[in-house]
């Protein structure tokens, strides 16, 4: 039997819900509790086994037997739920914990490393500012296509096709998660923001220097 509620929470992160609960299953989902798909927007951890007054682990999530007969679940089984949804913001992250020891130490570790994540310099999930101007492919896609977003978000319909190698410049009108591009043909687009980088109109020092800020 779940135990009941003690603690929600609701904020904004830049990073994916895939990365979310990548992340939650990896850092919080170890034993003794485990991470479980609950929807296509909602993850858990429950507590499936406890370590008993005399030191022995044993399950408590009815999986147990004992002389061939199948235990019941125990009672007040500890647990973490997440759901992320993306909205114009980013992805928004409803978290609650229930009562008992180590539910809610576990929802605020998840917490701490997905809100630092922004203010993080070293996750690509960190806030990156690009400045309207030239901006070409990140070096990874050479020799690959990429296709341009017709609207900023990962269900919207796929149009042209860029190189690292193609011509074209930041202009307003992108989001946290996507930036909004004009080809040299004039053809409009969004891009993945993680998936650019400013280039400098002039290949100098100064000019490289000025591009890294944005990196």
């Amino acid at each position: 039997m779940p135990a009941k509620r003690a603690s929600n929470w609701r904020f904004v992160v830049a990073a994916p819900p895939r990365e979310v609960f990548a992340v939650m299953e990896q850092m919080i989902g170890t034993p003794p509790y485990r991470f479980e798909v609950v929807g296509e927007d909602t993850g858990r951890i429950v507590e499936y086994q406890r370590n008993s007054l005399v030191g022995h682990w044993r399950r408590v999530d009815g999986t147990a037997k004992f002389m061939g007969r199948r235990r019941r679940p125990a009672r007040n089984q500890r647990w973490v739920t997440c759901t992320a949804k993306v909205d114009d913001a980013g992805t928004v992250i409803q978290l609650e914990a229930s009562k008992g020891r180590g539910a809610v130490p576990r929802a605020l570790q998840l917490i701490g490393v997905l809100s630092r994540g922004v203010d993080d310099p070293r996750t690509i999930y960190r806030v990156r500012f690009i400045p309207p101007g030239p901006v070409t492919l990140v070096s990874s896609w050479a020799g690959m296509p990429y296709t341009l977003y017709s609207a900023p978000h990962r269900g919207a319909s796929r149009g042209a096709e860029i190189f690292t190698a193609t011509r074209m410049e930041a202009v307003p009108g992108g989001t946290p998660e996507f930036v909004k591009v004009r080809l040299s043909d004039s053809t409009e687009g969004y891009v993945e923001r993680d998936q650019i980088v400013a280039a400098p109109e002039t290949a100098t020092r100064q000019a490289g220097v000025e591009a890294a800020r944005y990196v």
